[in-house]
């Protein structure tokens, strides 16, 4: 994949392929900016679509830093509250949607990335996440659950996946095959 630009060795053929690399530069910005942008689209949708029951909670966008630099960022749009009875109290912890539906919880947890101080029992206060037959909850109502953790959907981890296999497509689709420029 590239241009190539044929020379011959007059003073008009040179001025025309001075030309044709700096018109060829000037394209390349633009094609690598819209190489970025593809890429992050197919990373949002496909992050959008791994969700889960999180759907609609975490916010996938491009953030571009730069003129040369773009991102692919998700947060949380808004965090969910989790109360229950314990003791005759009520608890009540804040959960990211994000890091849920990204790594889980309890026995159900996956860490494929293995990134450090996430995964099976680092969510803060937990008590039984190595519990083997789980664990019960009373909501606020009085009802008593039963839970063994939640699995992830690995929105991110799907994106990245996803954006890696399309690169080749992508790359070839957006900056073309070869061209032979002729001066």
């Amino acid at each position: 994949m590239g241009t190539t630009i044929k020379v011959s060795l007059s003073a008009d053929s040179l001025l025309k392929a001075a030309e044709a690399v700096r018109t060829y530069k000037d394209s390349l910005k633009d094609k690598c900016r819209e190489f970025r942008e593809q890429l992050i689209d197919i990373g949002i949708s496909t992050g959008e679509s791994n969700c889960g029951k999180y759907a609609g909670m975490i916010v996938f966008k491009r953030d571009d830093e730069g003129a040369d630099k773009s991102l692919l960022v998700a947060t949380d749009g808004e965090k969910v509250i989790r109360e229950w009875r314990y003791r005759g109290d009520t608890k009540s912890v804040e959960v990211s949607p994000l890091l849920m539906a990204e790594f889980g919880s309890g026995w159900l947890s996956e860490n494929l990335l293995e990134v450090a101080g996430v995964g099976q029992g680092t969510f803060p206060g937990q008590k039984h996440a190595f519990d083997e037959g789980g664990w019960r909850w009373t909501t606020l109502d009085n009802v008593t659950h039963h839970s063994v953790g939640e699995i992830p959907t690995h929105p991110m981890y799907a994106a990245m996946m996803q954006m890696q296999s399309d690169i080749d497509r992508i790359a070839r689709q957006v900056f073309g095959t070869d061209e032979v420029i002729q001066c």
